[in-house]
């Protein structure tokens, strides 16, 4: 009796991997996306966005860089009532323009996300669509810059079908 619980185990633990074996596939997200055509339009669009940002805030430093220099040329000669106005002045344009650049880092993220959302979804369909297509029960992300995957050998490298998915 005990030999034929032992041949039993022995028997299921082997047959195991042979009934549910699930395949594993793996893609290197990162390297993929930046290949991606309408990646490199997204980024595209977000720099030209930020060197507008970046314009106008240069502008406005040069701006209240004239005004300092203003200020510091007439200190001899103003009131010390129209020197302290002055002062204020040049204090709130500073503050302006520190609030305009947090206001354009967080217009500009928002915008990365905008666009760059329908990206990614393009991206995950193409992936489970190979997969399922290739009949892969899981896909690890193979990115350096995510250290999922640490070794690879074997499994099914995804990455040349989802580039024909995405016309790539």
């Amino acid at each position: 009796m005990k030999n034929a619980l032992k041949v039993l185990a022995l028997v299921a633990m082997t047959a195991t991997p042979t009934f549910g074996q699930s395949l594993v596939g793996h893609i290197n997200v990162d390297s993929l996306l930046v290949e991606m055509p309408d990646y490199k339009k997204v980024m595209e669009a977000l720099q030209a966005e930020q060197a507008k940002f970046e314009n106008e805030a240069r502008e406005m430093n040069a701006e209240l860089e004239k005004g300092a220099q203003t200020l510091q040329a007439n200190a001899g000669t103003w009131t010390e009532l129209r020197q302290r106005q002055e002062q204020q002045r040049l204090q709130e344009m500073y503050n302006n323009i520190q609030q305009y650049m947090q206001s354009a880092q967080q217009e500009l993220q928002s915008k990365e996300v905008e666009l760059i959302t329908p990206v990614l979804e393009k991206l995950q369909n193409a992936i489970d669509e190979v997969a399922a297509e290739m009949k892969v029960s899981y896909v690890l992300d193979a990115s350096q810059s995510k250290g999922m995957v640490i070794y690879s050998k074997g499994g099914t490298n995804l990455m040349s079908a989802v580039k024909l998915k995405l016309g790539m």
